[in-house]
Parts: C-alpha cells; sequence; structure tokens
C-alpha cells in the first residue's frame, strides 16, 4: 500500500490519489517540480521508479497534465513494469477524459500499445 500523505502538494484531486495508490505495492511517475506527479513520487520514496517489478505488483502510474514545461510518461519505466506481467492502476476514464489530464490519456494509450486492457475503470491488465 502506498501512502501519499506526506505529499508536499494536495491539489483538489489528493483524494482520488491517494484512493488509487492504497491499492498499490509500486509507484511510476516523475513530473516536473510544480506536478502533483513530482511531490507523489517523493512521498513514494523506494517504492517510486524502483526499476524492479514483479507480477504480484499492482502499481499506481501518475502522469502530468497540460502545463508549462511539463513531463511526458516516463514510458521506460511502464515498459520494465509491463515486461513484469504487473497490474497497473490509472485514473479512471472520466478522469482520465478532462481536457488538463493529457499524461493520463497517454498512458492509457500507451497501455493498449503494450496489450493491456482495462478490466475495470482505471485498472489495466495483460490478458492471459
Amino acid at each position: 500500500m502506498l501512502d501519499l500523505s506526506a505529499s508536499a502538494r494536495k491539489s483538489p484531486y489528493f483524494a482520488k490519489d491517494q484512493a488509487k495508490a492504497t491499492r498499490c505495492t509500486k509507484f511510476i511517475g516523475s513530473g516536473s517540480q510544480a506536478s502533483s506527479t513530482h511531490a507523489y513520487r517523493i512521498a513514494a520514496g523506494a517504492l517510486a521508479n524502483s526499476g524492479r517489478y514483479n507480477n504480484r505488483d499492482v502499481v499506481m502510474i501518475s502522469a502530468e497534465g497540460a502545463r508549462r514545461q511539463r513531463m511526458r510518461p516516463d514510458l521506460t519505466e511502464i515498459n520494465i513494469a509491463a515486461a513484469a506481467g504487473v497490474t497497473f492502476i490509472t485514473d479512471v476514464p472520466a478522469d482520465r477524459e478532462r481536457s488538463y489530464n493529457v499524461g493520463e490519456r497517454e498512458v492509457a494509450h500507451y497501455l493498449g500499445i503494450k496489450r493491456y486492457v482495462e478490466v475495470e475503470p482505471g485498472v489495466w491488465q495483460r490478458p492471459g
């Protein structure tokens, strides 16, 4: 379980993000200095962007929204986790479709390319 409560940045969407994190064993995300994603990475500590995953891991992905100097999602780290067969937790469709959430849409698109399927809102697994 990830606890993001130590995050120095708590946006109006913090409760949604903490609810996702409580289901997870690891975190993927970087983000620019002003982003919640960056603050969550710091709060997740050694569980963030670890480069080490197994098929029992449930991994929260946080991706930065439409802001100046935004960082794109860390596809290299997502690839490492996907190769291990993790379950990913992302924003649900209603949140990811807000115009600001370009990073979340990039993640969803990329997970589809990696042959992951959204088996329930915000939960991605590889079939079989």
